[in-house]
């Protein structure tokens, strides 16, 4: 063959690999999941403005997130937010009860703890109660459900083309991002969101950030297309311009708020879990109307508030708040007091049992914290000419990437959602600080550590730890075995058995080299043959196919040898040919070193990482 025609043959092989392997077949995939994500975020959204209209602003005429005065429909203010609970607690608890609560934490326990398996149903649960709850008033985030409505879609394609149970995972977190870059606009913070969420450590699903790139890019430009936004939080261009960092002496200031970000954080945490336990264990309150009650409490506080902070209030996901906090509409005093009710408001709508995201809510807290520092360090330091709406969206991605432990993502999804990169070094700063000090708490429970401890990684850690250890690293420990001699009588090693602690026993010729092995086992069928106890050599009853090993090999490779041959222990030989016995290596002392590895390198890990 021609030099040319084995050129166009590799060609023609690398082409076709390229479009008919696995990496194509990824590229569809994702791509497919990214695209039906989109179209389910626009009719998500489109669901919730129809439910927003028809059962809150009509009915009250009350257009914002607050209110200046209720007048004489006040009454409608704790009707329909306690009418939502209920109709969200009656939907949920008797179709699917996985639909409660914020869904990126059902996402990931999803991920984790359920093989990627996500009922098809929650799809349609989770978008009608999520449009309820936050369609009534409910303080509660879009984010967070269309994750779980795109995790959804992930796992029930993965389930309908029958894929194994790795790269179901993996469609679930690409359905998730796909989901988060839609609504958020955000297609490269989407895209982080879902692989760093996993883990509160710094660590990354590494395997799925193709996978959510890809849906994310899709789900991003078919929202994008269809619903005509670009923005999930529009800023003036006047604004985005005054946007700066070029003090360093700033740094300080943001520093502190770091700080205040941690504080705030705290106590959102174990609020909203403390009354999420709470709400758990009265068992009193049926579960369908909790979320009710939550609403009522809800209704209560936007009537305490309305006086006091106008059309600022507490209803609804926060992007009011922010885009306000962030323009400078608000004095301290209020935005301290808009702070702490939106907290409480975000407890009682979600942590009694109402469906929605505490993503926008988190971020609306910290806008209005950033923003508060901000005016109170430029009345403290009029000389540094520091602008309050800096340190408002800076506090809005450095709150939230402390409390959901993703300074990755917050810090891009910001950017990406206001249009500016300018204040990227101090969201760095705030992000990584706040989740520096914030590392045992968290917004999401089902988050573990890292990796290690995720029961999708377990065989995958396994295997690593074992690969990295060698069987001469586990015999120093070990004690010489009692060696038999091959014409030992039953009657002797009867003697030597009872007198040893071991359970297999190396038989051996008269040079000490391996012939055979017996176990405990094996002498249970004639140890109470008392005639034949003088006359029966352990060559009788030895097993003379012996499974051995060396010391140069690694214990993964000892253990697959062990469970292949569906035995428990083997013997340990020299590696010079002679068959002589070391030790004899069972699947205890496998154990056993692979715990302690594990431990150094845990140790090892909290010795170099900063972040524990």
């Amino acid at each position: 063959m021609s030099p040319t025609r084995q050129a166009l043959d590799s060609t023609r092989r690398a082409f076709g690999q390229a479009l008919f392997g696995p990496t194509s077949r990824w590229v569809l995939l994702a791509a497919t999941v990214g695209v039906c994500a989109g179209v389910t975020a626009v009719a998500f959204r489109w669901l919730l403005e129809f439910c927003t209209e028809k059962l809150f602003k009509d009915p009250t005429g009350i257009a914002t997130e607050g209110f200046a005065s209720a007048g004489p429909n006040w009454w409608m203010l704790l009707l329909i937010p306690t009418g939502g609970g209920l109709l969200v607690g009656l939907l949920v608890q008797k179709l699917a009860p996985e639909a409660e609560g914020h869904g990126t934490d059902s996402v990931v326990r999803a991920y984790h703890r359920l093989k990627g398996e996500v009922r098809q149903r929650v799809i349609y649960v989770k978008a009608i109660a999520s449009a309820l709850t936050i369609g009534t008033g409910g303080s509660a985030g879009q984010e967070g459900p269309v994750a779980q409505i795109g995790a959804g879609i992930g796992s029930t394609i993965a389930r309908k083309l029958k894929l194994p149970t790795r790269e179901r995972r993996l469609l679930l977190l690409a359905g998730g991002s796909a989901g988060v870059g839609a609504m958020f606009c955000s297609p490269l913070g989407g895209a982080l969101f879902m692989p760093e969420v996993l883990y509160r450590k710094s660590d990354i699903e590494g395997d799925a950030l193709i996978p959510c790139i890809i849906s994310s890019i899709f789900a991003y430009a078919t929202y994008t297309t269809i619903s005509g936004d670009h923005r999930a939080v529009e800023l003036s261009p006047e604004l985005l311009s005054s946007l700066s960092f070029s003090d360093a002496r700033e740094i300080i200031i943001y520093f502190a708020l770091a700080v205040a970000c941690t504080l705030v954080g705290w106590l959102y945490t174990k609020l909203f879990y403390g009354v999420h336990e709470l709400s758990q264990r009265s068992g009193g309150i049926p579960k369908v109307l909790r979320p009710a009650l939550g609403g009522l409490v809800l209704g209560s506080l936007a009537l305490l508030l309305s006086n006091f902070t106008g059309e600022s209030g507490i209803l609804f996901g926060g992007y009011g708040l922010m885009e306000t906090a962030i323009s400078g509409g608000l004095t301290i005093p209020v935005l301290l007091v808009l702070l702490l009710a939106k907290i409480a408001a975000t407890t009682a709508t979600i942590s009694s049992g109402g469906s929605g995201g505490v993503f926008a809510p988190a971020l609306a807290i910290g806008a209005l914290l950033g923003a508060a520092v901000g005016q109170g360090a430029a009345e403290l330091f009029p000389g540094l000419d520091i602008n309050p709406a800096a340190y408002a969206l800076v506090g809005m991605g450095g709150f939230f990437a402390g409390v959901a432990k993703v300074p990755i993502t917050a810090v891009i999804m910001v950017s990406e959602m206001t249009g500016s990169y300018t204040l990227l070094a101090p969201l760095m700063l705030v992000a990584v600080i706040h989740t520096l000090l914030s590392q045992k708490w968290s917004m999401y429970e089902a988050q573990v550590n890292s990796p290690v401890d995720s029961p999708a990684h377990a065989g995958d850690f396994v295997v690593d730890v074992l690969e990295s250890l060698s069987v001469k690293e586990v015999i120093a420990e070990l004690e010489e075995p009692h060696l038999i001699l091959e014409t030992t009588t039953l009657r002797k090693v009867l003697k030597t058995v009872s007198d040893s602690r071991e359970s297999y026993f190396p038989v051996v010729d008269k040079d000490e080299r391996l012939v055979g092995i017996f176990s405990l086992t094996d002498l249970r069928r004639i140890f109470l043959e008392e005639v034949a106890q003088d006359v029966v050599i352990t060559r009788d009853f030895m097993v003379d196919n012996v499974v051995t090993a060396n010391m140069e090999e690694d214990l993964h490779t000892v253990f697959t040898r062990m469970t292949t041959n569906r035995i428990n222990a083997l013997p340990i030989l020299r590696g010079d040919g002679e068959r002589r016995v070391l030790c004899i290596l069972d699947r205890n002392d496998i154990g056993r070193a692979y715990d302690r590895r594990l431990q150094e390198m845990r140790r090892a890990g909290d010795e170099t990482s900063p972040a524990r």
